[in-house]
């Protein structure tokens, strides 16, 4: 073990089980001790995401077998990170990361005339900011927020605060240097501090990416810009490249498009009323439900396997619901998926879901409420193990 890596920190659960961090400079394991038999294994800290999730492991005596849950891990867990985090150089590359996802998040897509807001792909539809020189001065124009704002946040972005004085100052350096992202985070920090710094901390310590796994992308965070070992002094080794990081890398898409479906609908995440039901093309009729239209889902927009998705509307209770029927067979649930959002609120997060001349699409607007609510879970599973070390601020 001490070969290959060393443990950081370690915290006795009790006199049979410790929990440590292990590491060799990389992304870190969780090793959990079984210190009756003295073994250990190593496993990434996604595993410790699910609460409900149960460990066995074996005793002193002959056939003895004690049970845990792993939602009695958390004060260790955070215990041993925090002491990690103060004893490595985890905290530079923490900061980075974070610095880069902020710019990352924060990106703004650039529009220079009027019927760019009536094409936008998914791409633009998924940014947090637009670059708006569609004007008659094509040079210059301004920063456009593409979310709902607080009335916080409102007051602070003006629209004389967001001026572009230049094509050149349409960019995320133009963005930043105004000065309102400093001020967002002030004015709002849990939406615009916190959440990345516990994205950031996930990223680089093994957590899963909202469900995903990142273990390689972590590992790349980790060495990215480190000089390679030499191993023929004749041959000249070059610096490894820094890759810019974007939300729409392959390997960071389905979690940066969660992180800023989120970050637009943060206050509506709660809003997603997710149940099962053997047939909802029965089930959600016989509720009042009519029948609006139908369509089909390839595998990976709002789960592993293909759905077709049957839209309703109960007018009377005014609630908007989706029938959602695998077309593959599924380990997640047996039967339909049913989504529920009132009705009032699904027309909002719409609205909100579009720039000046794009349209409505309800099923863009579904798959985006429905990541917000799967990255608020994620979230908030997330933030305890990390809350003492992540530099949140607590309003």
């Amino acid at each position: 073990m001490e070969e290959q890596g060393k443990i950081i920190s370690s915290c006795d659960v009790d006199a049979n089980l410790a929990l440590q961090i292990w590491t060799r400079g990389k992304t870190p394991r969780l090793s959990i001790l079984n210190k009756a038999k003295n073994s250990r294994k190593l496993i990434h800290l996604s595993w410790v995401e699910k609460r409900s999730r149960t460990l066995s492991i074996s005793g002193k005596k002959h056939g003895e077998n004690i049970n845990y849950n792993v939602a009695d891990f958390g004060p260790a867990v955070s215990r041993i990170l925090t002491e990690y985090f103060a004893r490595t150089n985890f905290k530079v590359k923490f900061l980075k990361l974070f610095i880069d996802l902020e710019k990352a998040v924060h990106h703004p897509e650039p529009f220079s005339s009027k019927s760019d807001f009536a094409m936008m792909t998914e791409e633009k539809r998924s940014s947090l900011w637009i670059a708006d020189c569609s004007g008659e001065d094509r040079n210059s124009g301004v920063f456009r927020p593409f979310f709902p704002l607080t009335e916080q946040e409102a007051a602070i972005l003006t629209e004389d605060r967001l001026r572009i004085s230049s094509l050149k100052a349409r960019t995320t350096e133009g963005l930043f240097a105004l000065g309102v992202i400093d001020a967002l985070k002030q004015a709002n920090p849990e939406r615009w501090h916190n959440v990345l710094r516990v994205t950031a901390a996930a990223m680089l310590l093994g957590f899963s990416y909202c469900g995903a796994d990142g273990t390689k992308t972590a590992d790349y965070f980790w060495s990215a810009g480190e000089k390679p070992v030499n191993l023929n002094p004749n041959v000249t080794v070059l610096k490894a490249p820094v890759k810019k990081l974007s939300i729409n890398d392959a390997e960071l898409m389905r979690l940066g498009y969660k992180l800023t479906a989120y970050l637009r609908h943060i206050y509506r995440a709660n809003e997603v009323d997710i149940t099962y039901a053997d047939d909802s093309e029965k089930s959600l009729p016989e509720a009042g439900f009519s029948r609006n239209r139908r369509f089909d889902f390839n595998a990976g927009t709002i789960g592993d396997v293909p759905y077709r998705v049957t839209f309703y509307v109960n007018e009377e209770d005014r609630l908007t619901a989706f029938g959602c029927n695998p077309r593959m067979q599924t380990a997640k649930h047996r039967g339909d998926m049913v989504i529920m959002i009132p009705t009032e609120i699904f027309t909002q997060a719409m609205n909100d879901d579009t720039a000046k001349g794009s349209s409505a699409n309800e099923f863009y607007t579904l798959t985006r409420l429905l990541w917000a609510r799967e990255f608020s879970e994620w979230y908030g599973s997330i933030r305890p193990y990390v809350q003492n070390f992540a530099g949140l601020i607590e309003g």
